[in-house]
């Protein structure tokens, strides 16, 4: 994987991996990057998350932490991965015509 992420907020497909019984697990998921400062974390994160971001005291607010979070379908669910993503790719276009 190359050093460049993918905008912040951007929906992509994410590769890490994690360890069972001294063996490496590939997993796969939908997920979004967050770069430092670019998401306050009352738009991105559920409330009971509140207050666990970067606080910037100059604008008194809440920044969600960097990083990669896998996506959930309910609004405000965002869960921090915790291991490394060495892989991602765009989702691929669904240009459907009806």
């Amino acid at each position: 994987m190359n050093d460049k992420l993918p905008e912040t907020c951007q929906r992509v497909i994410a590769r890490f991996e994690t360890t069972y019984k001294d063996k490496q697990i590939p997993h796969v998921t939908i997920a979004d990057y967050i770069a430092p400062r670019s998401v306050l974390e009352s738009d991105y994160m559920d409330e009971d998350f509140a207050g666990e971001g970067d606080y910037d005291e100059e604008k008194d607010c809440f920044w969600t932490v960097s990083g990669w979070y896998e996506s959930s379908y309910e609004a405000d669910v965002n869960w921090r991965l915790s291991h490394e993503v060495t892989h991602w790719m765009p989702l691929p276009s669904m240009n459907i015509e009806v």
